[in-house]
């Protein structure tokens, strides 16, 4: 696995487990899936920040992936 697909594949993650968290806190489903639920102690009263701060990272990851040179 190279260095691109590794990033895609973490920046995927976080967007996904981002949205599960806004989901979460707008319908009280998907708990389960959001690691910002999980931690919820110190994020307490910040849990919809700290999703959209996710989300963000996970684009951020992704368009760093794209920008990753193959070697040769």
């Amino acid at each position: 696995m190279g260095m691109r697909s590794l990033l895609g594949a973490v920046g995927v993650l976080l967007v996904l487990n981002g949205a599960a968290g806004l989901a979460h806190e707008a319908s009280g489903r998907y708990g389960a899936w959001s690691l910002v639920h999980r931690i919820a102690g110190p994020l307490e009263g910040m849990e919809i920040f700290a999703n959209l701060v996710l989300i963000v990272l996970g684009v951020a990851v992704c368009a760093r992936a794209g920008r990753v040179r193959r070697p040769g």
